[in-house]
């Protein structure tokens, strides 16, 4: 896949990758971290567009007992922001921020681990930075602010 996109559609791959990125079993986990941090390494292909599917799947993986695949999700979690940072304003495009951030306050809000909750604080402050005067997430501030209150 890395070395040739041509025969491979992300579009048909990345409905897949959600069905199955809620599995507990700790190797489907590992398998499915994998590829999507393999996937996003491919200048090619903008998993950005898919992250909203499987953004929540990865979150959840944040309090896997499994240290290993805590690590791998937070790594890949890691990539993705900084895409988003990296890109700033012109990812805006790719990304679908209000989608990402109803997903955030979801588990910011319901989320009981700890850092789980850190993650998504985290992201929210930093599409808040990056959205500076545009009015794109303007329709998310009242949410945005609702779930960092109880921290």
């Amino acid at each position: 896949v890395t070395e040739s996109v041509e025969g491979f559609d992300v579009a048909t791959f990345a409905p897949m990758l959600r069905e199955r990125i809620g599995v507990l079993n700790p190797y489907v986990r590992q398998f499915l971290v994998g590829w999507i941090t393999a996937l996003d390494s491919v200048p090619e292909i903008d998993m950005l567009t898919h992250l909203p599917d499987m953004a929540d799947g990865l979150l959840n993986m944040l309090s896997d007992p499994n240290r290993e695949i805590r690590q791998q999700a937070d790594g890949a979690l890691g990539d993705f922001l900084a895409e988003i940072k990296g890109e700033g304003k012109s990812a805006h495009g790719n990304a679908d921020l209000g989608a990402l951030v109803d997903i955030l306050v979801k588990r910011c809000r319901g989320s009981a681990d700890e850092f789980t909750r850190v993650t998504c604080i985290n992201w929210l402050r930093e599409f808040v930075s990056l959205a500076g005067d545009s009015p794109r997430l303007v329709p998310h501030f009242a949410s945005i602010i609702g779930a960092g209150l109880p921290c």
